[in-house]
């Protein structure tokens, strides 16, 4: 969903956090069919109108806001496909994440330019509905082999490993990240490596998502230490056990500045990495 770079937007089943007697899946499963439905038959702009909320965040890759990438007519004529290979729930059934691959072309029926990764985080609404608060993605080549969807006999929930309420959640999350900036600002990506949840995976551009923990060490490896960074956005599953934080990055010690996301699960008792994002923004104009 910030699916292609300019238009770029998880299920383990045993890593999402939610009980087993929490709210299942298919509603989110169903929305993101659902958006993914009206990209397909009245194009890109409307879709993201529709689905995302008025304060969601997107990623172009700088962060910015849904309006200011959607909302200027015409929209992009192109067309963007996608569905969800994998999704999560927090125990409280207020929050969930989506990942899968997307593809884009210039029109509906052409030939595919582009090939990536989404991934998005779903707010429940007042009303009840779900819409997306977050989504970021990351191109990358063409997959060896298709990527299966998400069936929705496995979109069940799953049973995390400690009690599903934990009333100081956001601010040991906030100190998890600034603990992590101070890290990344001396280590650079390994700093990283020590907050992966066992099922983590990393997404980077011209990459598949990373889960191999060999290829993420690598990956890791190729992000210098930089600038310290705050979140620009925390938001906390009222059962604070799943969260994501994003924002962007100063230059690192090659003058490059990024933006991130981050979508962090309770393991145990400690706040780990689920999803680890990063787009580098583009060299300013000399």
């Amino acid at each position: 969903m910030s699916r292609a770079w300019r238009l770029l937007p998880c299920l383990f089943m045993g890593a999402g956090p939610a009980l087993a007697q929490s709210p299942p899946l298919e509603p989110v499963l169903r929305a993101e069919q659902a958006f993914a439905r009206m990209a397909d038959e009245k194009g890109i702009r409307a879709a993201f109108l529709t689905w995302l909320t008025e304060d969601a965040s997107v990623f172009s890759p700088r962060m910015t806001t849904r309006m200011a990438q959607y909302g200027p007519e015409p929209g992009d004529p192109g067309h963007l496909v996608w569905y969800p290979e994998a999704m999560g729930l927090a125990a409280s059934g207020d929050l969930a994440w989506s990942l899968g691959p997307w593809t884009y072309a210039v029109k509906k029926g052409g030939a595919v330019l582009v090939h990536g990764h989404f991934l998005s985080l779903w707010r429940k609404q007042a009303d009840g509905g779900w819409k997306a608060v977050a989504d970021i993605g990351v191109p990358h080549a063409a997959p060896e082999r298709p990527v299966e969807p998400l069936a929705l006999r496995e979109a069940t929930p799953v049973v995390p490993a400690s009690k599903p309420k934990q009333p100081d959640a956001t601010p040991r999350l906030q100190k998890k990240e600034a603990d992590l900036a101070v890290a990344w600002a001396e280590k650079g990506g390994l700093a990283l490596l020590p907050e992966l949840a066992k099922q983590a995976r990393v997404l980077r551009p011209r990459r598949m998502p990373l889960r191999d923990p060999a290829e993420i060490e690598k990956a890791l490896e190729a992000d210098p230490p930089g600038a310290r960074w705050a979140p620009a956005r925390i938001q906390v599953a009222a059962s604070g056990d799943l969260a994501w934080t994003c924002g962007e990055s100063g230059p690192d010690q090659r003058g490059t500045a990024a933006s991130f996301l981050r979508v962090w699960t309770l393991e145990g008792a400690e706040w780990k990495v689920l999803f680890d994002v990063r787009l580098p923004h583009p060299p300013p104009p000399k």
